[in-house]
């Protein structure tokens, strides 16, 4: 049972300046920085395209700095958008480059998916990540399907029925945190 706030490693499938789901983040991190310890994690687009084989010594230490910080964090918060029904390509290139590692196997992980419709994405997300040993909950991932109808510019959720369940979301994924408890 943690002592202290828990520690949210929050990544944005996202990258540019005008994302909601990397405004959503933000949002989220001001709410609730109460009850959590929130880190944006925003340079997976300095990423280099992932190459299996790579060994240790070869792994570019942007990487390892990556595979440090999940290592660290209590919990990770993704929230992605969905590109071409499919996971953002940087996002996918970040992931692939933990599955030579162990840093995300039994890791509590809460997923949100903010798009247009984003089953596609929702459902590949949840396939690579359980792939790689995520911790998952029915409680702890969600799809916003619509998100420019519930989602302000500014990030703020302005959806009551979609507010209630970010907001359930986010309590849940910190309350298992401190249990050390994901169903």
């Amino acid at each position: 049972m943690l002592q202290s706030k828990p520690k949210i490693l929050a990544i944005s499938g996202g990258i540019s300046s005008t994302s909601y789901n990397k405004k959503i983040l933000h949002t989220l991190k001001q709410n609730f920085s109460q009850e959590c310890d929130m880190i944006m994690y925003d340079q997976i687009a300095e990423f280099p395209f992932f190459v299996s084989g790579v060994s240790d010594e070869e792994t570019p230490e942007i990487i390892k700095s990556f595979l440090r910080e999940i290592e660290r964090a209590d919990g990770i918060l993704i929230c992605s958008p969905e590109y071409v029904f499919s996971i953002p390509g940087v996002l996918k290139n970040a992931l692939e480059w933990v599955v030579s590692s162990v840093v995300f196997t039994d890791k509590p992980v809460a997923l949100i998916t903010a798009a247009s419709v984003g089953e596609k994405a929702h459902e590949s997300l949840l396939l690579v990540l359980k792939t790689i040993g995520a911790k998952l909950s029915e409680k702890t991932n969600l799809l916003v399907s619509g998100v420019k109808g519930k989602v302000s510019v500014d990030g703020e959720i302005t959806d009551e029925v979609t507010k209630q369940f970010v907001r359930n979301l986010i309590i849940d994924f910190i309350d298992s945190l401190k249990t050390n408890s994901l169903d």
